[in-house]
């Protein structure tokens, strides 16, 4: 379910509700009395249903990021080798991995395909071996050769409300939560907020 479907749900117009047919069946003949007992109850969970789903979503217009993140964040050091943020990725089952310095700073991001060796999707640098490192080399070079610098994160005092955009609009799926100071205290997903949409 994406975060899109969940605000139609969270969002959308209340459900209509259905007029009594003023003790007439469709066809004009006498109100079906098993009928008449049914609608006043149907109204009462449609109602009921209604008042849980306001509540929910002014709970939901007090969460900050901090509410939401995964903590402690997984990141790497800026002196840790692309071979070792690979480790770090694929042991955590991570697709975004923020490299911080010795504070805990966020200085950037890589991605399974920054550390990969571009042969591997652009199969006609293979004919270029001369101007390629060996993998063996090329998997000791600082993780910082490869980052992104050009990050994009939110505040964990940022409302949630403010974020959802961002994800929904701009493509993001995972966004580092800093603190004051660039500090990375966590990070923040697409599913999680889904997940929490849905009062999972």
């Amino acid at each position: 379910m994406s975060i899109s479907s969940v605000l139609h749900w969270g969002l959308g117009n209340a459900r209509r509700h259905v007029a009594p047919d003023n003790g007439r069946s469709g066809n004009g003949g006498p109100p079906d009395a098993g009928h008449r007992a049914r609608e006043p109850q149907d109204e009462r969970h449609v109602l009921l249903d209604e008042l849980q789903r306001q509540a929910y979503l002014r709970e939901l217009l007090r969460l900050t990021c901090a509410d939401v993140m995964r903590k402690p964040p997984v990141t790497v050091s800026v002196d840790v080798t692309i071979g070792g943020a690979l480790k770090v990725l694929d042991s955590h089952h991570i697709k975004l991995l923020p490299v911080v310095d010795a504070a805990g700073r966020l200085k950037g991001v890589v991605t399974h395909v920054d550390l990969q060796p571009l042969d591997e999707f652009l199969p006609f640098l293979k004919l270029a071996s001369v101007a390629t490192a060996p993998e063996s080399e090329r998997r000791e070079w600082p993780v910082t050769t490869v980052m992104s610098s050009h990050v994009q994160y939110v505040e964990a005092t940022t409302p949630l409300t403010e974020v959802i955009p961002r994800f929904t609009k701009n493509g993001h799926h995972h966004l580092p939560v800093v603190e004051e100071g660039a500090r990375v205290v966590g990070m923040l997903t697409q599913a999680d907020i889904v997940k929490i949409m849905c009062g999972q």
